[in-house]
């Protein structure tokens, strides 16, 4: 299950981050912030979730990294309701969902992470085996 989110959440935040280097307006489809450092923030973050999600990594790795992951997300959406700017790192500042898809996908990310692994996922971590 933890590579498998690792994987999902890996492309999306991915994509996120490489669509927003190409896009030359403040927002993505006017609602979601594309600074540059968020962006390289994203790809980072998404290529390590593509590591864990797909490469040798184990199922702790995996687990491990969401969790980093879901707390940045959550850190970042509180943050930004003191200062959508993230106190100056953001010239454009989070929108409204930004804040709440950030909220949303590290609420999720950490329950996810914290949820008991079956033995089947166990076992196919292992082995390597899917």
């Amino acid at each position: 299950m933890h590579r498998l989110t690792a994987r999902i959440l890996g492309v999306v935040v991915l994509l996120l981050g490489v669509v927003g280097l190409f896009i030359t307006d403040d927002h993505l489809l006017g609602i979601m912030n594309v600074d540059l450092p968020l962006d390289i923030i994203r790809i980072i973050i998404g290529a390590a979730l593509l590591y864990v999600g797909f490469g040798p990594a184990s199922h702790a790795a995996a687990k491990t990294l969401i969790i980093i992951v879901g707390a940045m997300y959550v850190l970042m959406g509180l943050l930004a309701l003191a200062d959508d700017t993230l106190f100056g790192l953001l010239p454009t500042g989070f929108t409204g969902f930004d804040i709440g898809f950030h909220l949303v996908v590290g609420i999720a990310a950490l329950t996810i992470a914290f949820m008991p692994v079956r033995d089947h996922d166990r076992h196919s971590t292992i082995t390597g085996r899917h």
